[in-house]
């Protein structure tokens, strides 16, 4: 499960078992599993059918790539990030800083840019004045360097330079696992028709469909009238209940200051199983609820922070309007406690502990 220790969350037509504790133990933690560290064989088995590869010898390595991004310039902090802004401000304009770019490529009447956020590498393209984003299809172990070709998109097809990666040992919080390259000097090669490949016509090219287990098929996954790609939470159809409503209080809360409406490629991302959770209708976020078994089958080639606070199972106080929620986010975690009065909830966050 990729070394998540957002462990499992709240669900249940409302069937309440996977929402309330019942006393029972309901969590544990990923990091008691065995570590097998990925090889080459193992990551040639995973590695996607559309991506071919193959060796050239001129490109940077994994480790070369590393340290160029963080070489010595004289150029300060300030001048990095103003120059970074100038060469991209095209993109931004489309995409609202939901991405990090690595490389740019102009035509006549056509901009493509490489770039990444918290699922992956993407390919974004500015055509006759609109911004369209297609997700790549990578998995975790694939690595993109920073520094690419001039020319990666040509003769319909795209060529990225990278190298193959994985985590050099078991590792847990606090901290990040150290990365080691398992082979180098790679350019990868994708048929552009594979990557815009967009079934259903609803904005999200169906790699990325299928990895956030919406149907590539429909233009609205849960039935509710709202397409998938202006849906704020586009694989569950919204209810409006006592409990449903407890949880948009809270992760109203718990946003992120770019994460608003507007950006069609930016979530929240939790694992939970409870529908109270998962029928939440957000009106400021755009939010995916994936179960337990859904984050277990994620093939993500997702980076550091996909997954936001995790909230747990509800517990009831010793009065019938009090509620607990554990939570655990990053490095800190406590307790949610929710009141319920006069038809609505005021809720206040316990902080337990802090790494």
């Amino acid at each position: 499960m990729k070394n998540l220790i957002f462990l499992l969350l709240p669900i249940g037509l409302f069937s309440q078992d996977k929402c309330f504790d019942n006393g029972e133990k309901h969590y544990s933690a990923s990091s008691g599993l065995l570590f097998i560290k990925d090889t080459e064989e193992s990551i040639l088995l995973i590695h996607p059918k559309h991506i071919t590869f193959q060796e050239n010898k001129t490109n940077l390595s994994y480790e070369q790539d590393e340290i160029s991004e963080y070489k010595d310039t004289s150029e300060s902090w300030q001048e990095q990030k103003a120059k970074y802004e100038r060469k991209y401000a095209e993109f931004n304009k489309y995409f609202n800083n939901q991405f990090r770019y690595i490389q740019i490529q102009k035509e006549k009447n056509l901009s493509y840019a490489l770039a990444e956020n918290t699922f992956g590498y993407w390919l974004l393209e500015i055509k006759n004045k609109k911004g369209r984003a297609y997700y790549i299809g990578f998995n975790k172990n694939t690595y993109i360097n920073r520094n690419q070709k001039e020319k990666f998109v040509r003769n319909n097809k795209l060529f990225i330079d990278g190298s193959f990666i994985a985590i050099a040992g078991s590792w847990g919080r606090p901290g990040h696992p150290e990365i080691e390259a398992v082979k180098d000097y790679l350019t990868f090669e994708i048929s552009l028709n594979e990557i815009k490949r967009d079934s259903d016509g609803d904005g999200y090219n169906d790699f990325f469909e299928n990895l956030i287990f919406l149907n590539p098929n429909s233009k609205d996954t849960d039935g509710d009238g709202i397409p998938d790609f202006t849906d704020l939470n586009p694989l569950h159809k919204s209810a409006n209940n006592k409990f449903t409503n407890l949880f948009e209080e809270i992760i109203e809360k718990d946003s992120t200051n770019f994460n608003n409406q507007k950006n069609n490629y930016t979530f929240e991302t939790y694992e939970s199983d409870c529908e109270y959770f998962q029928k939440v209708n957000p009106k400021n976020k755009r939010v995916l609820i994936l179960s337990d078994s859904q984050t277990y089958k994620l093939k993500s080639d997702y980076k550091q922070g996909l997954f936001s606070t995790f909230y747990g199972r509800i517990k009831k106080g010793s009065s019938e309007n009090i509620f607990y929620i554990p939570y655990f986010h990053s490095m800190e975690g406590g307790k949610i406690i929710a009141v319920y009065e006069n038809g609505k909830w005021s809720i206040q966050e316990d902080q337990e502990f802090k790494i």
